[in-house]
């Protein structure tokens, strides 16, 4: 079975999309704001409570550290349980860590929340092909393409169509 190789991306895409509270240091690297005190807590909701975890599992993610990321996005998720992107990149870790019927889980939780999410759509379809299912992943491929030329995203949407076209042709073999 021919596998494409990841999309870009597929790792946690939602980093310039969120707009998350990051500090940027002269050293040009993303990290999390990390003062703490008990009264910052107090007044803090359950949904920055969850971006705070949510952010911080994206940092684990960057590093490579797929388990611990995957426990701060429980922790998010217990907060905010409608967070589509907490699902997506929850996801991604699972998929990085070879779990992907957690993954697949994830990415349609995602979708379910968030229905334009297009790379939520070809995350699930690269598993679904993985896993031989390429019927289910040619109508989310399509799918992804489809909501990805719809954000302007032609180059994604392009990648899409050739994964559409890699299952039509190994289909025909």
């Amino acid at each position: 079975m021919l596998t494409p190789p990841r999309p870009p991306w597929l790792l946690l895409t939602l980093l310039a999309l969120n707009g998350l509270a990051f500090s940027i240091g002269n050293t040009g690297q993303a990290k999390p704001n990390t003062y703490q005190s008990s009264e910052a807590n107090v007044a803090l909701s359950r949904e920055d409570r969850s971006q705070i975890l949510f952010s911080t599992g994206i940092q684990k993610a960057l590093k490579g550290d797929y388990k611990h990321a995957i426990q701060d996005y429980d922790q998010a998720l217990q907060l905010a349980p409608s967070n589509s992107e907490v699902y997506y990149n929850r996801g991604v870790a699972y998929f990085s860590i070879n779990r992907p019927q957690s993954a697949f889980q994830d990415f349609s939780q995602a979708i379910t929340l968030q229905p334009t999410m297009a790379e939520a759509y070809g995350n699930r379809g690269l598993i679904r092909q993985n896993l031989g299912d390429r019927k289910g992943a040619i109508a989310d491929y399509q799918q992804a393409k489809r909501l990805f030329q719809q954000k302007g995203d032609f180059a994604a949407a392009q990648q899409m169509q050739n994964w559409i076209n890699q299952q039509v042709n190994t289909t025909r073999l």
